[in-house]
């Protein structure tokens, strides 16, 4: 408040009447009220002063103030608010609400449109959001497991690892008192199983100590986590696998199948199929301990094949624990490594829990198709911005409205309503839409749901009649309603009722900025999901079409995953290439297009020194190059005519020829067994795994007559009729036994498959967002109308043309995408930089993905506005100027 002065000394200050007393009649009144009694006793304030004192003036106004306090209260009395709501009053509150709706149905259509819209987007990426946060959390002592995770690096070479070797579990239990319990596990892939007739590949399978269903808990259907391992020959099925099998999953205890077509085994327990959000994805359990099965050395320090848990005490003892792996490293590991302390050799152990293994382990060696958590921040944060989206696009179409409800509100307040009792009234409004909005939500929820599943594979549901589930809904509804209401609430109750009814009444003003801003919101976070997508799509495509070094198409990779076919696929082979429609077959040991293969270290020699490299090598015979055409850069290919080749030859690609230093094959010899050995040939680089990966140095050894995969090159004339007859030749060749297949560049376009789904929900949900930004832009378009309906009226009478009212009021909206722009593409840039820094082989950040953004959103924005511009500009002007 201002201080008071008199009129016979008007510089002079006058100090402030009491605040208690300014307090009371602020909170007794309504405004209208407050603002006649308050200027009375200001006028007497200032007269007390020059006649009685300052101090005596201030003692009189509290006692005019006292005097007001009873008939201010009855007032207040008689008109309750809506914080003390009757039952009989909220009746009233919805009835007038759900009548204001059905009177304005296209008003209404687009506010429940656009808060449907928003909150079906905010609930699916909701659950999205809390799979991914929930992995692993249901395990009763999720909070003291820990996976064994190791960092190694010396020379050139590098790793980040979730594995470890097989001694390393029971002497941490050994050495440790911390360690609780260990768990030691090993994955396997493509395992034959048989029962009786029935033969089929498990596509996981894991070897797992006991101590497995202590760790994690699974529901046993048969058997007990007790007696499921009491048997180094036994076998824990999923619910899944024992129905393929058998066809049930009651009565198999005891029953003997065969494992990798020669190992029985027998049914000690079956489990109902592991839960989605669990990190261990598995179709059968197989004792770690039996190692004729497993393949696992017990005692072998540097063979990293296992993943080791280890259940702490405390949850707490973590840190500790690591800062005395590096004393267990020179005790236990750096002898088996030959590191003789020279500093040649980083080694880190750390524990990671098991709840971050799902979202924090992209970053480990063959981990890289797990969760991202990076994903998850960008979903949560477009879940958020469509949710703020649709507020804004409800703020705006209220504020719109606002012209059309002035005369209401003035004559609410002229018969005595409060300020609070229209908060109220407007409030209920926002709620009631809300609550709508929720159910016309829930309905497109259940529609999209199974789509939004396929796109993120996953088994996401609703329990609407969950209690919790309920109450978080309602809960949401209300928060989205009470927010999305305020602003129009406050700004509506605020109406003065002289004003309004005497017909001077604006609705712009200091309301014009913030609904402008809100615009500009919308339109940035648009524009950056407009760049993202743009991004997004135009990378997957660069992965699709990027030569890979080698020609995918039209080659057949048909695993050989047990012994007697593996023995024989030279036969195999042979036959296969008797037929024209085969063009080209190879055995190798080696796997293109999806998993890491073996890594060794390859000794190398330069005059009289060497250097050793860790690499990534497998076996191919002396037609791998051909039936890929992988093309040589010097030197030559493995030769069946020469004899030195059948004694052991290497080629190796150019990485490694940069890694080594060399300008050429002829600049040192490779160590193969115990031979030294000039390199046969190099290489041109080509891509064994997908572009997330650099191209790695790489050995390929001549081994003719090993190998767990053909590549089976076929003529691209008659695809169906080369399958069958190259099943036909595989069943002859391997008798009950199951065949199957893969196209090469369907295991290329698999590895895309996590990206080409975020892909997917990026351009969805950018899409919704734009189109409900275009409500709130639609609902500005028509506030700005109204606001300028005698303006627009007089323009046309003075000879305006549509075209220049159109674009008159076109311009201001097209300013605020402008600004939008500006804002938006150095956000959009960041982001997607730091996106693609998860690629190896990526696109650049043009320009022109910016600039067409730009000219889209401005697109839109012109044909949002358009329509309400056109229908002011073609109203008639005698009829705008009557109805102001």
């Amino acid at each position: 408040m201002e201080p008071a002065k008199t009129p016979d000394h008007p510089n002079r200050n006058i100090g402030p009447p009491p605040r208690w007393a300014t307090t009371l009649l602020d909170w007794l009144g309504d405004p209208n009220t407050v603002e006649e009694v308050q200027g009375d006793l200001l006028e007497l304030f200032t007269y007390w002063v020059e006649t009685v004192g300052e101090r005596k003036a201030r003692w009189r106004y509290g006692l005019s103030v006292l005097k007001l306090l009873r008939p201010l209260a009855k007032r207040k009395e008689r008109y309750s608010t809506p914080f003390s709501l009757s039952p009989a009053m909220l009746r009233n509150y919805l009835k007038i609400a759900f009548r204001n709706l059905v009177k304005s149905k296209v008003y209404s259509a687009l506010t429940l449109l656009g808060l449907a819209a928003g909150m079906t987007c905010a609930i699916l990426l909701g659950l999205y959001v809390h799979d991914e946060l929930n992995y692993d959390h249901y395990h009763k002592h999720a909070e003291r497991i820990f996976r064994v995770n190791q960092y190694i690096k010396w020379s050139d070479n590098e790793y980040k690892l979730g594995i470890t070797s097989a001694p390393m579990g029971p002497a941490l239990q050994q050495e440790y008192p911390e360690v609780n319990n260990i768990l030691r596990v090993k994955k396997s892939n493509e395992t034959l199983f048989r029962a009786g007739e029935k033969v089929l590949y498990a596509k996981n399978v894991i070897y797992a100590d006991s101590t497995l269903f202590t760790f994690f808990d699974y529901e046993f259907i048969q058997g007990t986590p007790q007696t499921a391992f009491l048997n180094r020959n036994s076998v824990v099925l999923t619910q899944k696998l024992a129905v393929n099998l058998f066809g049930r999953t009651d009565g198999l205890l005891g029953t003997v199948i065969q494992v990798k077509d020669h190992l029985p085994v027998m049914v000690a327990g079956v489990i109902r199929d592991v839960p989605t959000n669990h990190h261990l994805k598995f179709e059968a359990i197989l004792p770690y301990a039996n190692e004729a099965i497993s393949g696992i050395n017990p005692g072998k320090w540097d063979s990293f094949n296992s993943m080791v848990y280890v259940l702490l005490n405390r949850a707490d003892e973590q840190r500790k624990l690591e800062a005395k792996m590096p004393a267990f490293y020179k005790k236990h590991i750096a002898q088996a490594l030959k590191d003789d302390g020279g500093n040649k050799v980083k080694f880190d152990i750390t524990f990671q829990p098991v709840t971050d293994i799902h979202l924090r382990s992209t970053h480990l060696m063959g981990e890289e198709n797990g969760g991202n958590m990076a994903y998850v921040y960008t979903f949560s944060a477009i879940g958020l911005f469509i949710l703020l989206i649709a507020v804004v696009n409800y703020i705006n179409l209220a504020t719109a409205r606002s012209a059309g409800r002035a005369k209401e509100i003035g004559i609410r307040k002229a018969i005595g309503s409060l300020r609070l009792q229209l908060l109220g009234q407007f409030l209920a409004e926002s709620i009631l839409s809300s609550f709508l909005a929720l159910f016309f939500s829930l309905l497109l929820l259940y529609m999209l749901l199974p789509l939004f599943n396929q796109l993120t594979d996953k088994s996401l549901t609703l329990a609407l009649w969950n209690g919790q589930t309920g109450f978080q809904l309602i809960g949401f509804a209300l928060v989205i309603g009470l927010v999305s209401g305020l602003y129009p609430a406050f700004i509506l109750s605020r109406f003065k009722p002289a004003v309004v009814l005497k017909g001077s009444f604006t609705a712009g003003g200091k309301g014009a900025l913030l609904r402008q801003s809100l615009v500009v919101v919308q339109f940035t976070i648009s524009m950056v999901m407009m760049v993202g997508t743009i991004i997004v799509y135009r990378q997957l495509q660069f992965m699709r079409h990027t030569q890979l070094g080698l020609n995918q198409e039209q080659v057949l990779t048909i695993p050989l995953k047990v012994p007697s076919a593996q023995k024989s696929g030279i036969v195999l082979k042979s036959k296969l290439l008797q037929n024209p429609m085969i063009k080209g077959a190879s055995l190798t040991n080696g796997t293109v297009g999806s998993e890491m293969n073996n890594k060794s270290a390859f000794t190398f020699y330069v005059g009289g020194t060497e250097q050793s490299v860790s690499t990534e090598h497998f076996s191919i015979d002396h037609d791998f190059l051909s039936v890929l055409q992988i093309k040589l850069k010097e030197g030559r290919n493995f030769s069946p005519d020469l004899a030195s080749d059948s004694t052991g030859a290497v080629l190796v690609n150019e990485a490694m020829l940069k890694r080594l230093g060399w300008k050429n094959r002829t600049a040192g010899l490779v160590e193969l067994g115990s031979r030294k050995i000039p390199i046969a040939g190099v290489i041109r680089d080509f891509h064994l795994h997908s572009l997330h990966n650099k191209i790695e140095p790489l050995v390929l050894v001549l081994h003719p007559d090993r190998g767990d995969n053909l590549l089976v090159r076929v003529m691209p004339r008659n695809i169906p009729a080369a399958l069958a007859y190259v099943k036909t030749v595989y069943e002859e060749v391997n008798p009950n036994q199951p065949f199957e297949y893969t196209f090469l560049d369907q295991t290329f376009a698999e590895q895309y498959r996590s990206d080409e789904q975020k892909g997917g929900l990026f351009l969805g949900f950018s899409g919704m967002a734009i189109f409900i930004a275009c409500l709130g832009l639609f609902g500005l378009a028509t506030f700005t109308a109204e606001q300028r309906t005698k303006e627009i009226g007089v323009r046309k009478v003075l000879g305006a043309s549509v075209a220049s009212i159109v674009a008159l009021l076109s311009k201001d909206f097209l300013k605020l995408v402008g600004i939008a722009i500006l804002i938006a593409s150095p956000i959009a840039w960041y982001g997607m930089n730091r996106w693609l820094q998860d690629f190896a082989y990526k696109i650049d950040l043009e320009w022109w993905v910016f600039a067409l953004a730009g000219l889209v959103a401005i697109g839109i924005a012109l044909l949002t506005v358009s329509f309400q511009s056109i229908k002011a500009a073609l109203m008639n002007p005698v009829k705008s100027l009557r109805s102001e």
